[in-house]
């Protein structure tokens, strides 16, 4: 193990299981998830692949999965939750806005990082656990200019919230609607909403 492993791992001891172990999350090895009922929260950290013996940079992840939005549009929900995959994935900087993108281990001191990761890691559970019901999840995906997503336009055909539906086409529509791909996109909206006897039209 290297140098720079040690510190990953004193790191993640030090700055990550502290904030999120008294809120129940349980560590294997960087990934520390949280099961509640029907709601499964996850952190997780990230070796980049092009680390090296003096170079580790590592990715902060948040994700959720909820029972409750794939029964709503017509899926199983898996048992175990374990082996669900998350609805919902952003990288903390996007929650948290620090650090840019990723965090180059060697560039920092201990005595730097651990506070900062230690208040990032919190502020990123606490956004995580308000995404903790179907309709939770539904509005984070939305917040998070999920335009393209079909299973979230799904739950707004499946909730009958046409204002909601019809603002994510367009938000769609505004985005990719000049591409030569809208047609086989705009495809995948018009077969959501036929299942759901729902008209779609731009």
């Amino acid at each position: 193990m290297t140098a720079l492993e040690e510190r990953l791992d004193a790191l993640v001891a030090n700055a990550v299981v502290p904030v999120l172990k008294p809120r129940g999350y349980r560590k294997k090895r960087l990934v520390c998830t949280r099961e509640t009922p029907g709601v499964l929260h996850e952190v997780t950290l990230q070796r980049s692949q092009g680390n090296a013996a003096g170079h580790l940079r590592v990715y902060v992840e948040g994700a959720v999965y909820v029972a409750g939005f794939d029964e709503a549009i017509g899926r199983t929900a898996p048992s175990p939750l374990s082996r669900a995959t998350p609805q919902y994935r952003r990288r903390f900087e996007d929650i948290v806005g620090w650090p840019a993108q990723w965090i180059d281990l060697e560039t920092w001191s201990d005595d730097e990082l651990v506070p900062r990761l230690h208040e990032a890691i919190g502020t990123l559970a606490d956004h995580l656990e308000r995404i903790d019901s179907a309709e939770g999840l539904a509005l984070a995906k939305q917040e998070s200019g999920a335009g393209l997503d079909l299973d979230l336009f799904a739950w707004w055909c499946a909730a009958g919230d046409d204002a909601a539906r019809k603002a994510q086409l367009a938000q769609a529509h505004a985005g990719f609607g000049h591409e030569e791909r809208w047609p086989r996109l705009l495809a995948g909206f018009v077969r959501v909403g036929e299942r759901y006897g729902v008209t779609v039209a731009v």
